[in-house]
This record gives C-alpha cells, structure tokens and sequence, in this order.
C-alpha cells in the first residue's frame, strides 16, 4: 500500500517528504498537494529508481 512519509527538523523550516510504493510519476501527481499547502513547490527533489519505472496501464484496446 503506497505511503506518505513527512518529517519535520527541529529548525521549524524544513519537512522532508518520502513517497513509498508508488511506481513513475505516480508520487509526484499524489503528494503535490503537499508540497502547495507547506509552500514548497518546486524545491529540491530526489528521484528513487521506482520514478523511472513507468506506470502499468490497462489494455483499452478491443480484441476480436
């Protein structure tokens, strides 16, 4: 099950955010809302190797 990790440094400034079991950009689109409400919007990120890895899609296409 996908998670959510925040933690908060003693300086009252500084939240580290760590996205767990999401696969590409699955974590960014989840957790943006974060990001806006603690006005942190385009910080300084890192990429897990799980970021690269693309999303599974469903088959939409019709079979005969």
């Amino acid at each position: 099950m996908p998670e959510v990790i925040l933690t908060f440094e003693w300086d009252g400034k500084t939240v580290n955010k760590e996205a767990i079991g999401f696969d590409g950009k699955t974590c960014t689109e989840q957790t943006d809302f974060i990001e806006k409400a603690l006005g942190a919007v385009n910080q300084k990120r890192r990429f897990k190797p799980e970021y690269l890895r693309q999303t599974k899609q469903k088959d939409t296409r019709l079979k005969y």
